[in-house]
């Protein structure tokens, strides 16, 4: 029997958690015997905790110092019986990699998420995958490919692209003729590339003056302050409203019409699937994955990095056309359904199972 543990450094807002949560759910829905570890107990996001209450999960949390944590994550694995490790990111994939010096029977399968990493990290993760690690999941061919071509042992890459819960029902409130809302879901970090979003909104504004355009920024991180002070140098701050992790995220993307992504790098965007569940047309950037999720013309526009004039023309004929949001979100969450469903998840990573430890099948 394939008795599973899913190890995450943290259960913190973010896609990696997300992901580890639905993917913990399905399998113990599949009668896996499956637990969740977390690293860092004093660093939970309180609504993953009711998810994981609400469905009767097997949840472990570590605390203490390294040394600790370490030794009692190896006696909840024996405990357990797990044979099967599924690490998130760097700190607990090499966690996850070192255990088998101690637990021989484990297999232990890591966890990309980006298509780019720090240089350090990228060097550390390489190690890790090459000598430690029986195989590592990418959440996005982009990473694959360039990992790859930078030494990675490709035998041992699984693609896996993330899934979204998208059983809840969204009624549009677009009846506002003029009234457009543009929305990103984000951290608020470099990689996201908040300068060239708001330079596109300021764009926007200008040249469409006589509507009236909002800005709806949703999310937390170090570059908050940042962000309002560019706002403030750009003249829009009355245009912009700023939510600091709220609680109500599929209600906010239900106010809004248009979901913007100017990300300078990506694995697969959890929250352009979120925006897309709630039936919105999506603009992003052509990066990671994230042509798997907009199709161009179809549910949405990708655009080049930093081409605000783009942008701000696919924003403008979106937002010119009421018609063209329906059908384009529409197809949005038929995209979700059709292709990045739970289902889907689940049978990749059964596959999975079964090729790194066919014997388990």
């Amino acid at each position: 029997m394939q008795n599973i543990a899913i190890f995450c450094k943290t259960l913190l807002k973010g896609g990696a958690e997300k992901q580890a949560l639905i993917l913990l759910k399905l399998l113990s829905e599949d009668n896996k015997n499956v637990i969740l570890i977390n690293w860092s107990r004093d660093k939970v996001d309180p609504e993953h905790l009711t998810y994981i209450d609400n469905n009767s999960l097997k949840y472990f949390a570590l605390k203490g110092n390294w040394l600790t944590k370490y030794f009692h994550f190896l006696k909840i694995v024996r405990a357990e019986k797990i044979s099967i490790v599924l690490s998130y990111l760097t700190l607990v994939n090499f966690i996850a990699g070192t255990s088998k010096l101690f637990l021989k029977d484990v297999t232990v399968v890591g966890g990309i998420r980006n298509e780019r990493l720090p240089y350090y990290k990228f060097l550390f993760e390489r190690w890790v995958h090459n000598n430690l690690n029986n195989a590592s999941v990418f959440n996005n061919f982009s990473a694959k490919q360039k990992f790859e071509d930078r030494g990675f042992n490709p035998d041992k890459i699984f693609v896996i692209h993330n899934a979204i819960e998208s059983n809840q029902l969204f009624t549009r409130t677009g009846e506002r003729l003029s009234d457009i809302r543009i929305v990103t879901i984000s951290r608020f970090v470099e990689q996201k590339d908040f300068r060239t979003a708001l330079n596109s909104i300021k764009k926007l504004i200008e040249r469409n003056n006589n509507k009236a355009i909002s800005y709806y920024l949703v999310g937390y991180g170090p570059l908050e302050q940042e962000i309002r002070s560019m706002a403030e140098n750009l003249n829009i701050m009355n245009r912009i409203k700023i939510f600091i992790n709220p609680a109500n995220i599929p209600d906010i993307l239900n106010e809004c019409d248009i979901y913007l992504s100017t990300s300078l790098f990506e694995g697969l965007s959890n929250s352009i699937m979120e925006a897309m569940v709630a039936g919105l047309p999506v603009i992003a950037t052509d990066v990671g994955d994230n042509k798997y999720l907009v199709k161009d013309g179809f549910n949405g526009y990708l655009v080049p990095c930093r081409d605000k004039n783009m942008i701000v023309t696919k924003l403008e004929y979106l937002m010119e056309s009421r018609e063209a949001r329906n059908e384009f979100g529409y197809n949005s969450r038929s995209i979700i359904e059709k292709e990045f469903s739970k289902e889907k998840l689940l049978q990749n990573y059964l596959e999975l199972f079964s090729k790194v430890q066919p014997s388990l099948s």
